[in-house]
């Protein structure tokens, strides 16, 4: 399913001019939101020094910019731009739409048995505390959007 999804997005991500590195970088920022660049490089497994290269690629492309923390001026964040925004954005939509044609296209009881499952696994995680404690409504959610 991983697989299918991601060949359904593959024209849209192959037309843009990113490195993977500078896709994850753009990513993780408009996920998580402004950060220092010491920070995304340990989410993204880089030394500062190459999170930094990384960072000024970003800037190059319109898709980042350093700014001073307003809680601590003598500390820089990186921001994603409004441009990078719109682009995860568009992104997420495109993929939001393909998971939801098919779910459209699923029978009530592959449905079902597709929510039971996503239930299980979602048990499973929190027992392993690997994600969010799951709560009631998540565990019982049988709709999607």
């Amino acid at each position: 399913m991983f697989a299918a999804l991601n060949r359904s997005a593959g024209p849209e991500l192959l037309s843009l001019e990113l490195t993977m590195g500078q896709f994850k970088a753009m990513a993780t920022l408009t996920t998580n939101g402004p950060q220092p660049v010491g920070e995304l490089g340990r989410r993204l497994g880089l030394s500062e020094p190459a999170a930094s290269l990384l960072v000024d690629k970003l800037a190059e492309l319109g898709l980042a910019v350093r700014e001073r923390d307003p809680q601590d001026r003598r500390r820089t964040l990186v921001t994603a731009t409004p441009a990078a925004e719109e682009l995860a954005a568009r992104l997420r939509e495109g993929r939001e739409g393909h998971i939801l044609a098919w779910l459209g296209a699923l029978t009530d009881a592959e449905l079902d048995g597709l929510t039971r499952g996503f239930r299980g696994l979602l048990r499973i995680a929190a027992a392993l505390d690997v994600a969010a404690p799951v709560t009631p409504d998540d565990a019982g959610a049988t709709h999607i959007g």
